[in-house]
Protein backbone atom coordinates (compact mmCIF):
# COMPACT_ATOMS: atom_id res chain seq x y z
CA UNK A 1 0.00 0.00 0.00
CA UNK A 2 1.87 3.40 -0.95
CA UNK A 3 1.46 6.04 1.69
CA UNK A 4 2.30 9.67 1.35
CA UNK A 5 3.46 12.07 4.02
CA UNK A 6 0.55 14.80 2.52
CA UNK A 7 -1.63 14.50 5.51
CA UNK A 8 1.40 15.49 8.05
CA UNK A 9 2.00 19.11 9.28
CA UNK A 10 4.14 19.95 11.91
CA UNK A 11 3.08 19.69 15.50
CA UNK A 12 3.70 20.03 19.06
CA UNK A 13 1.29 17.86 21.47
CA UNK A 14 0.96 17.28 24.76
CA UNK A 15 -0.68 14.57 26.31
CA UNK A 16 -1.37 13.09 30.18
CA UNK A 17 -0.40 9.88 31.17
CA UNK A 18 -3.05 7.34 33.34
CA UNK A 19 -2.84 3.94 34.66
CA UNK A 20 -6.08 2.79 35.10
CA UNK A 21 -6.39 -0.65 37.58
CA UNK A 22 -9.60 -2.37 37.37
CA UNK A 23 -11.31 0.59 36.35
CA UNK A 24 -9.90 3.31 38.65
CA UNK A 25 -7.56 5.76 37.29
CA UNK A 26 -4.73 7.53 38.64
CA UNK A 27 -2.36 10.44 36.55
CA UNK A 28 0.77 9.47 36.33
CA UNK A 29 2.67 12.07 34.45
CA UNK A 30 2.80 13.56 30.43
CA UNK A 31 3.99 12.89 27.34
CA UNK A 32 5.35 15.84 24.60
CA UNK A 33 5.50 14.82 20.55
CA UNK A 34 6.80 16.99 18.45
CA UNK A 35 7.18 16.30 14.41
CA UNK A 36 8.81 18.63 12.11
CA UNK A 37 10.37 18.22 8.79
CA UNK A 38 14.29 17.80 8.28
CA UNK A 39 16.48 17.65 5.53
CA UNK A 40 19.06 14.39 6.45
CA UNK A 41 22.22 14.17 3.87
CA UNK A 42 20.14 15.61 1.75
CA UNK A 43 17.32 13.34 2.00
CA UNK A 44 13.72 14.98 3.47
CA UNK A 45 12.42 13.74 6.43
CA UNK A 46 10.66 13.38 9.37
CA UNK A 47 11.17 13.61 12.49
CA UNK A 48 9.27 12.93 15.25
CA UNK A 49 10.56 13.58 18.91
CA UNK A 50 8.88 11.73 22.09
CA UNK A 51 9.34 13.06 25.56
CA UNK A 52 8.02 10.92 28.60
CA UNK A 53 8.06 12.70 31.63
CA UNK A 54 6.91 10.19 34.73
CA UNK A 55 7.74 9.61 38.41
CA UNK A 56 6.30 5.67 37.99
CA UNK A 57 7.15 4.74 34.17
CA UNK A 58 10.76 6.85 34.50
CA UNK A 59 11.87 9.75 32.01
CA UNK A 60 12.54 8.87 28.63
CA UNK A 61 13.23 10.63 25.03
CA UNK A 62 12.99 8.79 21.81
CA UNK A 63 13.58 10.44 18.57
CA UNK A 64 12.42 8.68 15.12
CA UNK A 65 13.81 10.20 11.66
CA UNK A 66 12.01 8.61 8.55
CA UNK A 67 12.20 9.17 4.80
CA UNK A 68 9.21 11.91 3.70
CA UNK A 69 8.64 9.96 0.49
CA UNK A 70 8.84 6.46 1.79
CA UNK A 71 8.73 6.31 5.27
CA UNK A 72 11.71 4.15 5.49
CA UNK A 73 13.59 4.56 8.82
CA UNK A 74 17.16 6.45 8.75
CA UNK A 75 17.71 6.24 13.00
CA UNK A 76 15.94 5.76 16.54
CA UNK A 77 17.59 7.28 19.42
CA UNK A 78 16.53 6.42 22.89
CA UNK A 79 17.62 8.40 25.81
CA UNK A 80 16.46 7.43 29.17
CA UNK A 81 17.35 10.00 31.95
CA UNK A 82 19.09 12.38 29.74
CA UNK A 83 21.85 9.54 28.75
CA UNK A 84 21.78 7.98 25.39
CA UNK A 85 20.47 4.27 25.30
CA UNK A 86 20.38 2.54 22.03
CA UNK A 87 21.47 4.48 18.83
CA UNK A 88 19.81 2.61 15.34
CA UNK A 89 20.49 3.78 12.15
CA UNK A 90 19.24 1.75 9.40
CA UNK A 91 20.97 1.32 5.65
CA UNK A 92 20.10 -0.60 3.05
CA UNK A 93 22.19 -3.71 4.36
CA UNK A 94 20.41 -3.38 7.73
CA UNK A 95 20.74 -1.22 10.80
CA UNK A 96 23.80 -0.67 13.50
CA UNK A 97 23.13 -0.24 16.59
CA UNK A 98 25.11 1.13 19.21
CA UNK A 99 24.80 0.77 23.22
CA UNK A 100 26.13 2.28 25.95
CA UNK A 101 28.85 -0.22 25.59
CA UNK A 102 28.49 -2.52 22.66
CA UNK A 103 27.30 -2.55 19.22
CA UNK A 104 26.65 -4.63 16.57
CA UNK A 105 25.16 -4.65 12.94
CA UNK A 106 22.02 -6.48 12.14
CA UNK A 107 20.72 -7.96 8.80
CA UNK A 108 17.10 -7.12 7.61
CA UNK A 109 15.84 -8.54 4.40
CA UNK A 110 12.84 -6.85 2.53
CA UNK A 111 11.20 -3.67 3.46
CA UNK A 112 11.11 -2.30 7.63
CA UNK A 113 10.05 0.50 9.48
CA UNK A 114 11.41 1.71 12.54
CA UNK A 115 8.10 0.22 15.19
CA UNK A 116 8.35 3.89 16.63
CA UNK A 117 7.04 5.63 13.11
CA UNK A 118 3.92 3.43 13.11
CA UNK A 119 2.25 6.12 15.10
CA UNK A 120 2.75 8.89 12.47
CA UNK A 121 2.35 5.94 9.33
CA UNK A 122 -1.32 5.26 11.20
CA UNK A 123 -1.89 8.98 10.14
CA UNK A 124 -1.24 8.39 6.57
CA UNK A 125 -2.97 5.45 5.82
CA UNK A 126 -6.39 5.44 4.10
CA UNK A 127 -8.43 4.22 7.40
CA UNK A 128 -11.44 3.46 6.99
CA UNK A 129 -14.05 0.26 8.70
CA UNK A 130 -12.31 -3.11 7.81
CA UNK A 131 -9.28 -1.89 6.90
CA UNK A 132 -6.41 -4.44 7.51
CA UNK A 133 -2.73 -4.28 7.07
CA UNK A 134 0.68 -6.04 8.19
CA UNK A 135 4.26 -4.76 7.66
CA UNK A 136 7.74 -6.16 8.78
CA UNK A 137 9.26 -3.71 11.86
CA UNK A 138 12.45 -3.53 13.96
CA UNK A 139 12.28 -3.04 17.24
CA UNK A 140 15.97 -1.15 18.18
CA UNK A 141 15.16 -0.90 22.25
CA UNK A 142 14.51 -5.24 21.52
CA UNK A 143 17.23 -5.22 18.66
CA UNK A 144 14.73 -7.66 17.47
CA UNK A 145 11.79 -7.64 14.26
CA UNK A 146 8.33 -7.38 14.87
CA UNK A 147 5.51 -8.46 13.28
CA UNK A 148 3.33 -5.58 12.92
CA UNK A 149 -0.83 -6.16 12.01
CA UNK A 150 -3.03 -3.48 11.81
CA UNK A 151 -7.04 -3.30 11.73
CA UNK A 152 -9.16 -0.53 12.17
CA UNK A 153 -12.06 -1.98 14.49
CA UNK A 154 -14.82 1.06 14.28
CA UNK A 155 -15.27 5.28 14.48
CA UNK A 156 -15.64 6.39 17.99
CA UNK A 157 -16.17 10.10 19.65
CA UNK A 158 -13.25 11.02 21.33
CA UNK A 159 -11.77 14.01 23.42
CA UNK A 160 -9.87 16.37 21.24
CA UNK A 161 -9.51 18.93 23.77
CA UNK A 162 -11.75 21.32 26.05
CA UNK A 163 -15.32 20.04 25.46
CA UNK A 164 -14.51 19.42 22.22
CA UNK A 165 -15.22 15.65 20.72
CA UNK A 166 -14.65 14.62 17.25
CA UNK A 167 -15.23 11.79 15.42
CA UNK A 168 -12.02 9.03 15.53
CA UNK A 169 -10.80 5.87 14.52
CA UNK A 170 -10.06 3.01 16.67
CA UNK A 171 -7.26 1.08 15.35
CA UNK A 172 -6.25 -2.23 16.42
CA UNK A 173 -2.46 -2.56 16.54
CA UNK A 174 -0.48 -5.67 17.63
CA UNK A 175 3.37 -5.44 17.76
CA UNK A 176 4.25 -9.18 17.75
CA UNK A 177 1.62 -10.27 20.61
CA UNK A 178 1.66 -6.81 22.22
CA UNK A 179 -1.51 -5.26 21.95
CA UNK A 180 -1.76 -0.88 21.22
CA UNK A 181 -5.03 0.88 20.53
CA UNK A 182 -4.83 4.49 18.71
CA UNK A 183 -7.71 6.54 18.28
CA UNK A 184 -6.58 8.76 15.09
CA UNK A 185 -9.04 12.07 14.42
CA UNK A 186 -11.13 10.92 11.10
CA UNK A 187 -10.63 14.66 9.95
CA UNK A 188 -7.35 16.00 10.87
CA UNK A 189 -5.41 12.63 11.30
CA UNK A 190 -4.05 13.72 14.85
CA UNK A 191 -3.31 10.88 16.89
CA UNK A 192 -5.50 11.82 20.15
CA UNK A 193 -5.36 8.22 22.78
CA UNK A 194 -3.83 5.14 22.47
CA UNK A 195 -4.19 2.66 24.98
CA UNK A 196 -2.77 -0.68 25.96
CA UNK A 197 -2.83 -3.50 28.74
CA UNK A 198 0.55 -4.07 31.02
CA UNK A 199 -0.78 -6.68 32.75
CA UNK A 200 -3.87 -7.97 34.54
CA UNK A 201 -6.56 -5.56 34.44
CA UNK A 202 -4.09 -2.94 34.28
CA UNK A 203 -4.25 -0.26 31.34
CA UNK A 204 -1.77 2.68 29.97
CA UNK A 205 -3.46 4.97 28.36
CA UNK A 206 -2.26 8.58 26.51
CA UNK A 207 -4.74 10.91 25.91
CA UNK A 208 -5.59 15.01 25.85
CA UNK A 209 -6.60 16.09 29.28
Amino acid sequence: MKISAEALVETEDVKDIYLIENGKETKVGSTTEKIRFVRINGREAIERVQTLNSDVLGNRQGTTIIEKTTFSPISFTDYVNGSQHVKAEYSDEGVHIALKDSEKNIKLNGCYVDTFSVELILRVLPLKPGLCLQMNGFNATLESEVDIHIQVVESELVKRGLDDFVDAWKVKTYFGETLQYYWIDSASKELLKQSSEIGDGLVLEFRRG
